[in-house]
């Protein structure tokens, strides 16, 4: 793949659908996410049961247990697909609720959110200056004083555990393949996975990805109305460095 920029948008609408789910659902233990979730919440400083959106919320990950913990949630994701599949682990709760929205025009009045989370590396899609204007519309929806956190892969960590190609078993006996080039000059990693069914059939798919720096990542949320923005090496506070996950931490001025 030669691609320099992030793909279009069809090549994301067809990845985060049936395919994403097989690779990706059972992926993650049930505790391990309530965990993250529940240190994001606290990370954002969000008041019990106060008001958190979750852009983009996925299949629930995060979403289910927040709401179980008693936080009136809101997740929004682009995928249809994702939404009917938190509905269903969410059962017929009130919260969260979930609406299928872009994440650069969300369907919310201004200061509508105590918090607001990007979990998962969901942010890189769509490259520089689209991401900034997702970032401006957390802005936007957000409280004065309320903060977002990002959680995500960075560029540091990437190059030190690049590997060209790798094997996992993702549940019910499939194989997902994961092959992967890097171009340096534009921050801009490439993937093509392929996942192999246990009778043997193969269904694969390629997209392009920006790969932000922490110095990349603050400037952005700087530009889009961020004040104190924090870089930290995971939800639960702890230092960033080159071998760890990337969490921002920035907040609306009041």
């Amino acid at each position: 793949m030669a691609s320099r920029s992030p793909s279009p948008e069809a090549t994301w609408d067809a990845l985060f659908g049936e395919f994403y789910l097989r690779a990706y659902a059972g992926a993650q233990p049930p505790d391990a996410a309530q965990v993250q979730a529940l240190a994001a919440a606290r990370l954002a400083a969000c008041p019990d049961g106060g008001d958190v959106l979750d852009v983009g919320c996925g299949f629930g990950r995060h979403a289910v247990p927040l709401a179980e913990a008693g936080y009136r949630i809101v997740g929004v994701d682009r995928s249809q697909t994702f939404l009917d599949e938190a509905r269903r682990r969410a059962g017929a709760a009130r919260w969260p609720q979930l609406v299928q929205a872009d994440y650069r025009q969300l369907p919310f009045a201004g200061a509508s959110f105590d918090a607001a989370l990007n979990l998962f590396t969901s942010l890189g899609y769509l490259g520089d200056d689209e991401d900034t204007r997702v970032l401006g519309e957390i802005a936007r929806v957000l409280r004065p004083g309320g903060r977002l956190v990002v959680e995500t892969m960075h560029r540091d960590l990437l190059v030190r555990r690049f590997q060209e190609q790798d094997w996992s078993l993702v549940g019910q006996g499939r194989l997902l393949l994961e092959q992967r080039t890097f171009d340096a000059a534009s921050g801009v990693a490439q993937t093509t996975q392929t996942l192999i069914e246990t009778d043997g059939r193969r269904d694969s798919r390629s997209w392009s990805v920006r790969v932000y720096t922490a110095t990349e990542l603050a400037a952005m949320l700087t530009r889009a109305g961020f004040a104190d923005v924090r870089c930290l090496g995971g939800l639960d506070g702890e230092a960033f460095a080159t071998d760890t996950r990337l969490v921002m931490v920035g907040r609306r001025p009041a």
